[in-house]
Protein backbone atom coordinates (compact mmCIF):
# COMPACT_ATOMS: atom_id res chain seq x y z
CA UNK A 1 0.00 0.00 0.00
CA UNK A 2 1.31 3.51 -1.14
CA UNK A 3 2.41 5.87 1.77
CA UNK A 4 0.16 8.51 1.82
CA UNK A 5 1.88 12.25 1.67
CA UNK A 6 -0.81 14.48 1.22
CA UNK A 7 -2.95 14.79 3.50
CA UNK A 8 -6.04 17.51 4.61
CA UNK A 9 -3.90 19.74 6.33
CA UNK A 10 -1.67 19.67 3.53
CA UNK A 11 -3.88 19.48 0.88
CA UNK A 12 -4.88 23.15 1.63
CA UNK A 13 -1.14 24.53 1.33
CA UNK A 14 -0.51 23.30 -1.94
CA UNK A 15 -3.73 24.17 -3.18
CA UNK A 16 -2.94 27.86 -1.89
CA UNK A 17 0.97 26.92 -3.47
CA UNK A 18 -0.63 27.25 -6.67
CA UNK A 19 -3.19 29.91 -6.13
CA UNK A 20 -0.43 32.13 -5.42
CA UNK A 21 2.08 30.66 -8.21
CA UNK A 22 3.61 33.52 -9.91
CA UNK A 23 5.63 32.71 -13.19
CA UNK A 24 5.60 29.77 -15.43
CA UNK A 25 3.34 26.85 -13.89
CA UNK A 26 4.28 23.54 -14.97
CA UNK A 27 3.79 20.17 -13.18
CA UNK A 28 7.86 19.73 -12.94
CA UNK A 29 7.99 22.76 -11.14
CA UNK A 30 5.03 22.21 -8.61
CA UNK A 31 6.48 18.92 -7.72
CA UNK A 32 9.66 20.17 -6.76
CA UNK A 33 7.73 23.02 -4.31
CA UNK A 34 5.75 20.83 -2.85
CA UNK A 35 7.87 18.41 -2.72
CA UNK A 36 10.26 20.91 -0.92
CA UNK A 37 6.68 22.20 1.62
CA UNK A 38 6.42 18.54 2.41
CA UNK A 39 9.99 18.13 3.40
CA UNK A 40 10.17 14.85 0.99
CA UNK A 41 12.48 13.74 -1.39
CA UNK A 42 10.02 13.46 -4.74
CA UNK A 43 6.20 13.34 -5.95
CA UNK A 44 5.08 12.24 -8.98
CA UNK A 45 2.82 14.29 -11.09
CA UNK A 46 -0.02 11.32 -11.03
CA UNK A 47 0.27 11.58 -7.44
CA UNK A 48 -0.63 15.43 -7.20
CA UNK A 49 -2.87 14.89 -10.45
CA UNK A 50 -5.08 12.31 -8.29
CA UNK A 51 -6.47 14.80 -5.93
CA UNK A 52 -9.51 16.37 -7.89
CA UNK A 53 -8.99 20.04 -6.08
CA UNK A 54 -5.44 20.54 -6.41
CA UNK A 55 -5.81 19.29 -10.49
CA UNK A 56 -8.80 21.95 -10.49
CA UNK A 57 -6.40 24.82 -8.84
CA UNK A 58 -3.57 23.29 -11.25
CA UNK A 59 -6.09 24.41 -14.26
CA UNK A 60 -7.15 27.45 -13.35
CA UNK A 61 -4.58 29.10 -11.96
CA UNK A 62 -2.81 27.85 -15.15
CA UNK A 63 -5.27 29.87 -17.31
CA UNK A 64 -5.05 32.58 -15.22
CA UNK A 65 -1.36 33.10 -15.84
CA UNK A 66 -2.24 32.60 -19.58
CA UNK A 67 -4.44 35.27 -19.49
CA UNK A 68 -2.65 37.28 -17.62
CA UNK A 69 0.63 36.94 -19.45
CA UNK A 70 -1.29 38.29 -22.43
CA UNK A 71 -2.11 42.01 -20.91
CA UNK A 72 0.40 44.58 -19.95
CA UNK A 73 2.74 44.58 -16.87
CA UNK A 74 2.20 47.01 -14.56
CA UNK A 75 5.37 48.30 -13.53
CA UNK A 76 4.17 49.98 -10.56
CA UNK A 77 5.80 47.15 -7.43
CA UNK A 78 2.31 48.54 -5.46
CA UNK A 79 -0.26 47.52 -8.10
CA UNK A 80 1.75 44.60 -8.43
CA UNK A 81 1.65 43.49 -4.64
CA UNK A 82 -2.00 44.55 -4.32
CA UNK A 83 -2.89 42.83 -7.64
CA UNK A 84 -1.81 39.73 -6.31
CA UNK A 85 -3.42 40.07 -3.43
CA UNK A 86 -6.82 40.32 -5.19
CA UNK A 87 -5.70 37.13 -7.28
CA UNK A 88 -5.20 35.50 -4.01
CA UNK A 89 -8.37 36.54 -2.41
CA UNK A 90 -10.46 36.05 -6.15
CA UNK A 91 -9.04 32.11 -5.60
CA UNK A 92 -10.15 31.89 -2.35
CA UNK A 93 -13.57 33.11 -2.47
CA UNK A 94 -14.06 31.09 -5.70
CA UNK A 95 -12.96 27.72 -3.86
CA UNK A 96 -14.59 28.98 -0.82
CA UNK A 97 -18.21 29.22 -2.94
CA UNK A 98 -17.80 25.98 -4.51
CA UNK A 99 -17.20 24.25 -1.46
CA UNK A 100 -20.24 26.17 0.18
CA UNK A 101 -22.34 24.47 -2.80
CA UNK A 102 -21.22 21.11 -2.23
CA UNK A 103 -22.32 22.02 1.42
CA UNK A 104 -26.08 23.06 0.24
CA UNK A 105 -26.28 20.21 -2.34
CA UNK A 106 -25.47 17.69 0.81
CA UNK A 107 -27.59 19.36 2.71
CA UNK A 108 -30.45 19.00 0.42
CA UNK A 109 -29.74 15.33 0.53
CA UNK A 110 -29.63 15.32 4.46
CA UNK A 111 -33.03 17.22 4.53
CA UNK A 112 -34.99 14.56 2.17
CA UNK A 113 -33.44 12.00 4.18
CA UNK A 114 -34.49 13.23 7.31
CA UNK A 115 -38.36 13.80 6.08
CA UNK A 116 -38.50 10.43 4.74
CA UNK A 117 -37.32 8.74 7.86
CA UNK A 118 -39.86 10.44 9.46
CA UNK A 119 -37.49 13.08 11.54
CA UNK A 120 -38.86 16.56 13.22
CA UNK A 121 -36.72 19.82 13.36
CA UNK A 122 -36.67 19.39 17.41
CA UNK A 123 -35.49 15.93 16.49
CA UNK A 124 -32.50 16.94 14.45
CA UNK A 125 -31.89 20.03 16.96
CA UNK A 126 -31.61 17.68 20.00
CA UNK A 127 -28.44 18.49 22.37
CA UNK A 128 -25.53 15.77 22.21
CA UNK A 129 -25.42 13.81 25.18
CA UNK A 130 -22.19 15.14 27.47
CA UNK A 131 -19.79 12.35 28.21
CA UNK A 132 -18.06 12.59 31.85
CA UNK A 133 -14.73 11.63 30.69
CA UNK A 134 -13.30 11.96 34.50
CA UNK A 135 -14.98 8.66 35.95
CA UNK A 136 -12.42 5.81 36.06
Amino acid sequence: MPKILITEENLEDIIMLINTWEGKLTWDLLCSEVSQLLNIKSIERQSLANYSDIQKAFSTRKQRIKENSKANPQPNVTIDYLQKQVNNLKAQVQRLEEINEQYKQKFIVWQYNAYMHGMTEDKLNKPLIAVNRQSR
